[in-house]
């Protein structure tokens, strides 16, 4: 270079440019608001058969239940069709059919392809005589778990 000044400049110019004070730098992009976490619903959780407890203080709410289906029943009348998660019904959740309301999907034949298999239902947690359940309104509340 021919001019000793200009090329003095470029380089202080250079130097300035890549040396920048701390009151030179940017501020940090104030931080984003914490969003609240969203509390968890019954249906949220996967609840076991035997938790009755838990499920006596969900009672009116919306639960997913998963298990294997014991044994299935009825009752005297036929009125009342039953599977359930545990040998004893007092000792885990029923899943309860009223015939009456199946439009004959709630048939002992189709009942019974439930049991022995792991499922996962959801409905409403109830209580009758002291026993928790759900009472089922449509079959397809119901899903095979492989």
């Amino acid at each position: 270079m021919k001019n000793p000044l200009l090329a003095l400049a470029l380089i202080v110019l250079a130097f300035s440019a890549t040396a920048l004070r701390a009151e030179d730098k940017p501020a940090p992009a104030p931080a984003a608001p914490a969003t609240p976490a969203t509390p968890a619903t019954a249906a949220d959780k996967i609840y076991a058969p035997k938790d009755l407890v838990a499920l006596r203080a969900l009672k009116g709410q919306t639960v997913k239940i998963e298990g294997t289906i014991v044994r299935q029943g009825e009752s005297k009348t036929g009125a009342v069709r039953y599977l359930n998660f545990t040998e004893h019904y007092q000792e885990g959740i029923s899943l309860v059919f009223m015939v009456s309301k199946g439009a004959g999907d709630f048939t002992k034949e189709k009942l019974a392809n439930f049991v022995g298999k792991k499922v996962q239902v959801t409905g409403v947690v109830s209580e009758y005589n002291n026993n928790i359940q759900i009472e089922i309104g449509k079959l397809d509340q119901l899903t095979l778990v492989p």
